[in-house]
C-alpha cells in the first residue's frame, strides 16, 4: 500500500492503457480469451517521481475532458502521445519499439 501511494491513479491508467502495457499483456497472459488480475500483477510500472508523471496525468485528463464532452470524439493523437511517453519510461528505443510492432488499431 505504500508503495502504491507513490504513483498518481491517473499516470497508472495511461501505463496501463498504452501501447506497451497492451504488448506486454499480450506476449504474458496465459489465455487469449480472458485476463486475470495476476497478468496485470506483472506489469511493470515505472518508478518516476510526480514530477515525471504529470505529463501522463495531464494527457489522460485531456482525453477523460475530450470524451465526457462528446463520447465519439477522436482522441488518437493523445494516445500516440501516451505511447511515445510510455516507451520512454521504459527505456525502449526506435529499434526495440520497431520489433515489439504497432499499436493495434
Amino acid at each position: 500500500e505504500r508503495d502504491s501511494r507513490r504513483f498518481s491513479i491517473k499516470y497508472l491508467l495511461g501505463v496501463m492503457n498504452s501501447a506497451p502495457a497492451h504488448d506486454f499483456l499480450r506476449a504474458r497472459r496465459r489465455s487469449n480469451i480472458h485476463l486475470y488480475p495476476d497478468d496485470w500483477k506483472e506489469l511493470p510500472i515505472p518508478d518516476v517521481p510526480p514530477d515525471a508523471q504529470d505529463p501522463l496525468v495531464r494527457l489522460v485528463d485531456d482525453i477523460l475532458d475530450a470524451k465526457a464532452a462528446d463520447p465519439d470524439t477522436d482522441v488518437t493523437a493523445q494516445e500516440n502521445e501516451i505511447d511515445r511517453l510510455v516507451h520512454a519510461l521504459y527505456g525502449l528505443s526506435d529499434t526495440d519499439i520497431a520489433a515489439i510492432g504497432e499499436r493495434p488499431g
